[in-house]
């Protein structure tokens, strides 16, 4: 009978720390994105790696979340040297690939969001709610992080993005197009977007409606979202208890825009980019959702 009791404390003794050590902390992710999926040109395939890795933060309370990238030090951009001496490059062409630093601060209560960023020298503050997604739930689990985690799906529209490219030294007719490809291969852009498959994987050991960038909206913290079949996946690595205070301020600095305003001045820029010939080369710009 002691031994039942003894057992017994244990148990309520440890999921009473889970349960305090779930409340507040980090969650630190890796995003990986398929470039081989957004380039199919078997000769630019050879000069960039078939991943870019990125890593950020979701620091979090029950009041609120702030999900940041992290400095990429330790991973430089793939892109950066691929057109210069010794590199690997080939035929003088060159490659740029950036995405936007991520500073993303949610409301939990009021399901507000607050993203800042910084695009071509301008500072912008995008300021919308959440828009709820239909979750289908699943009792299939997997273990991500250490956490138990439940299987979610949903549809959505494929984050925006535009491209255009060519090779440095190429011709500069009809708006500089150059390169095998000529001319500009951003008529996706104007296409209606086909909604693309989200699995997400969340675990009730984090009883909270939080997740990495947009993502929300369960019976716990989303821990990874495979977007498209692989072509863009966000996974927790680990879980860290302990954050400054500080970090988690709510971003004010920057234009003041909708999603749906910042997304057509994006538009705007890159198109009137291109009409200028300030495009040259291969570049790839991602905006958006």
């Amino acid at each position: 009978m002691r031994k039942m009791i003894l057992l017994v404390t244990m148990v309520v003794l440890s999921l009473s720390n889970v349960t305090a050590q779930v409340k507040e902390g980090k969650l630190i992710f890796e995003r990986k994105t398929n470039l081989y999926k957004m380039i199919t040109d078997p000769e630019m395939r050879r000069n960039i790696p078939e991943f870019r890795s990125e890593k950020f933060e979701l620091i979090f309370n029950e009041q609120a979340t702030m999900f940041k990238t992290l400095p990429s030090e330790d991973a430089p951009d793939p892109f950066a040297n691929s057109g210069a001496p010794g590199s690997g490059g080939s035929r003088g062409m060159g490659f740029m690939f950036r995405m936007p630093e991520t500073n993303t601060y949610t409301d939990i209560a009021s399901q507000m969001q607050y993203e800042a960023r910084s695009i071509f020298e301008n500072d912008y503050l995008i300021i919308d709610t959440l828009k709820p997604n239909s979750w289908k739930l699943s009792d299939e689990t997997k273990t991500i992080a250490n956490y138990v985690c439940k299987k979610a799906t949903t549809s959505v529209a494929p984050m925006a993005f535009t491209m255009r490219i060519g090779g440095f030294g190429g011709d500069r007719r009809g708006g500089g197009g150059g390169g095998r490809n000529g001319g500009d291969t951003t008529k996706q852009a104007d296409r209606k977007p086909k909604e693309i498959e989200l699995v997400v994987w969340y675990t009730e050991a984090i009883p909270l409606s939080i997740g990495p960038d947009t993502y929300s909206g369960l019976p716990g913290a989303i821990l990874e979202v495979d977007s498209d079949n692989g072509s863009n996946v966000i996974s927790a690595l680990n879980y860290i208890p302990k954050y400054s205070p500080k970090e988690l301020k709510q971003p004010t600095k920057g234009k003041k825009l909708n999603r749906a305003q910042f997304q057509i001045e994006m538009q705007t820029i890159m198109k009137d980019m291109q009409r200028g010939g300030g495009m040259g080369g291969m570049r790839i710009s991602v905006g958006g959702n």
